[in-house]
């Protein structure tokens, strides 16, 4: 009788678990929590949400954690539109308030590193280019050829 009664606690107790397992699983925030902030901070260029088609990355923060510096990967179909787009873009905040970005021409996806208070841009076949944000990110940047300019 102790067996029968013992073997549905155990179940119940495993089934539970596995419950309480499954619900505590939350999806990701989109843009890694800082879609409002980009909103707010009137951000110009798409904002998506999927995972399948978007990455937000934090690269690093600036020493004295002054500036954060994320790596945004995309790709959309633009609405009525046949091919889809996408874009790399260095985005920056200060204190959680989105500062600007700069848009980038991949491919190849340009790699970003932060060191103290400087972003390190490279990707192969381009010169290295390491951008001080000691007093705030520089109005433009010369990367593979292309000029590029800090905006909203």
């Amino acid at each position: 009788m102790k067996g029968k009664l013992w073997s549905p606690v155990v179940l119940a107790v495993v089934a539970s678990g596995a419950t309480a397992s499954a619900s505590d699983e939350r999806p990701l925030p989109c843009l890694a929590g800082m879609r409002t902030a980009l909103v707010q901070g009137h951000f110009t260029g798409p904002i998506v949400c999927s995972r399948k088609d978007a990455s937000f990355v934090l690269v690093g923060r600036t020493a004295g954690n002054k500036f954060s510096v994320y790596d945004y990967r995309y790709r959309f179909l633009p609405a009525r539109g046949d091919v889809m787009h996408g874009g790399q873009k260095m985005v920056v905040f200060r204190d959680n308030v989105y500062v600007g970005q700069y848009s980038l021409s991949p491919p190849p996806y340009v790699t970003l590193t932060v060191n103290g208070t400087h972003v390190l841009l490279e990707t192969a076949g381009t010169p290295k280019v390491e951008l001080d944000l000691t007093r705030a990110p520089p109005s433009h940047i010369l990367f593979g050829g292309e000029v590029e300019t800090f905006s909203r």
